[in-house]
């Protein structure tokens, strides 16, 4: 009987620590963004032909406290201009985890007024 609870608390240890480490370790902020320039485009072709294309923004994006942020925004594809995103930001490795698109009138009045104040 004792070995067998030694099993199971060794198992929710190391699937606790697992987790812990993982979530502490991949954990992004969101920042909410609007697209107002014109993306820096490169392209990249690899051996087998096909031609890799990276849109990389500059932009100023705020948390949900309206905490300004400085982001390099490299994607995929090409994002809308004028368009509002809500940026899952990747601080240890610097990425874009994931993105949305939201409306206007899903984020705080406080944040819109400072992102269209933005050149």
């Amino acid at each position: 009987m004792k070995f067998f609870l030694g099993m199971i608390a060794a198992i929710l240890i190391i699937f606790g620590g697992g987790y812990l480490f993982y979530s502490a370790y991949y954990s992004t902020e969101d920042y909410y963004v609007k697209i107002t320039a014109d993306p820096e485009i490169v392209k990249e072709k690899a051996n087998d032909g096909y031609t890799d294309i990276t849109y990389t923004y500059y932009t100023t994006g705020y948390d949900k406290t309206g905490k300004a942020k400085k982001l390099k925004l490299s994607s995929g594809d090409q994002m809308k201009k004028g368009q509002y995103y809500l940026i899952h930001w990747e601080n240890r490795r610097e990425i874009v985890s994931s993105k949305e698109r939201v409306n206007e009138r899903e984020i705080d009045q406080g944040i819109v007024k400072k992102l269209n104040q933005q050149p």
